[in-house]
This record gives C-alpha cells, sequence and structure tokens, in this order.
C-alpha cells in the first residue's frame, strides 16, 4: 500500500502589534463612548445651564454679580454648569482682583454658581489722603475703588519712592515696618491712632498720632522711634503720652 500524505493545516498567528493595535482600538472606542455619554448627559444637557449666579461677600464684591460674570467670561441663560472649571476660575479672579484673599467657586446643580470671597482690608493709604491705592496688613498693594470702602478712616504711609514701579497685588517689603506699627495700634494699642507715617529715612518712622480723646479735640503727637522692637516702643509711647496727658 502506498502511504497516504496528511495535508497539514497551517496555523495562522496574529502578531503581538497587532494585537496591541486592536486593544488600543477597543479602548478609544470605549473612551470615546464614555465621553459621548458624559456630554450629553452633562455638559450638552440642557438642563444644566446657568441660570443663577450668587457673590457671597462682606465688602466691595458683594452682590457684584455683574462684574464676577465678566470677569470669569461666563453668560447665564448660555453657560453649561459643567463647562466651567472652578479651580480655574478661582486662580482667574485671585490673578485679576488684588482685593481679594481667598475665593471659594462651587456648582450647585442643577443651575447656579455661588462664588465666595473673603477681601483684604486696606488698612493705610499711600503717600496721599488721595491715593488711588491702599495696603492691607500683609503690604498688598490694591486699588482704593476695588476694595473695601474705608479709606476715609485710613491712616497715610508717606515717603514710598517709585510707587509706579509696583503693580497693583504685589508686595511692598518697604512698607512691612509701617504696617506692623498700623495693626499693632489696632489690636494692642488701641488707644492710639495713627494719622500718618513716614518712611523716608531708612530705620526711622516719623509718626503723627493721636492718644485717646485727644482725637475729638484734634490734639496731635509727632513721635519719632526706631523700626525694629516696635512692641515695645508703643509701650514708652503709650506710658510718655500718659504721663503728658496727666500733667496737662
Amino acid at each position: 500500500m502506498e502511504p497516504v500524505l496528511e495535508k497539514k493545516q497551517k496555523k495562522y498567528k496574529i502578531p503581538l502589534w497587532g494585537i496591541l493595535i486592536i486593544f488600543l482600538v477597543i479602548l478609544a472606542a470605549f473612551v470615546f463612548l464614555i465621553w459621548w455619554t458624559v456630554c450629553s448627559m452633562f455638559a450638552g444637557n440642557s438642563r444644566f445651564t446657568l441660570q443663577k449666579v450668587f457673590v457671597e461677600s462682606s465688602g466691595y464684591w458683594k452682590g457684584r454679580r455683574q462684574q464676577i460674570c465678566e470677569i470669569l467670561r461666563i453668560r447665564p441663560g448660555s453657560t453649561n454648569l459643567f463647562q466651567m472649571d472652578p479651580k480655574m476660575m478661582r486662580e482667574r479672579l485671585l490673578q485679576r482682583e488684588a482685593s481679594m484673599q481667598r475665593v471659594e467657586v462651587r456648582r450647585i446643580l442643577p443651575d447656579t454658581l455661588n462664588v465666595s470671597i473673603l477681601e483684604r482690608i486696606p488698612v493705610a493709604l499711600i503717600n496721599t489722603p488721595r491715593s488711588l491705592h491702599v495696603v492691607d496688613s500683609e503690604s498688598v498693594l490694591m486699588y482704593k475703588n476695588r476694595c473695601m470702602n474705608i479709606s476715609y478712616s485710613l491712616p497715610v504711609i508717606v515717603g514710598l519712592r517709585n510707587m509706579s514701579s509696583y503693580p497693583v497685588g504685589s508686595r511692598i517689603n518697604a512698607l512691612d515696618r509701617a504696617v506692623e506699627l498700623i495693626m499693632l495700634t489696632k489690636t494692642a494699642y488701641p488707644s492710639i491712632r495713627i494719622r500718618s507715617i513716614s518712611i523716608q529715612k531708612p530705620g526711622q518712622l516719623v509718626c503723627a498720632v493721636y492718644y485717646k480723646h485727644n482725637v475729638q479735640q484734634g490734639e496731635m503727637f509727632r513721635v519719632v522711634m526706631p523700626d525694629t522692637d516696635l512692641n515695645r516702643k508703643l509701650q514708652e509711647l503709650v506710658a510718655a503720652l500718659e504721663d503728658i496727658r496727666k500733667k496737662k
């Protein structure tokens, strides 16, 4: 008998790179499906169109809904709530407005955006009583007309050179000692009210101050002190002013 030759069937093997391509195609299709589902359910859903914007603050920004919308480039009645990034919106507000110290932005479903702002509190005018600029307790420069309106009661720090070289929002180290002195009178020495502080001479503060009831009488004292160890210097000043008051 003649031997029968069996034909061997060829086995086709898919190369590894082919398997990888198939896997990536399936993965891409899956990601696209998820993206499309999210868009249709959230970002593309008219139910989540922004309708209400609430601005919470205790100063200048209280209720300024229109200005906040313009800064954030959003339009109630048009912008979808899920097309907004609260973190980016928060950073944009902080970068744009020096008077904002902290900002919280929250989406409230289905159609509300809540912006909560903690404002910097002005503590001094810069160079003149009619200055357009103020600083807070951290020596951060701000526009007077875009922060809390308390400039009528603020002391003036004079003698800051090259004012135009400081952009709004910057921290001015040259004002630190004067600002520290002002804050000490607000927190620990309320009997002293500072009208002005000159920082023209390095290492020295020249102040015009009222003491207790002398504000009403218009009696002002000129005080010269070193700009170091201010807490102790104020203790000495209070003792000296009290002695002057008692002796009339």
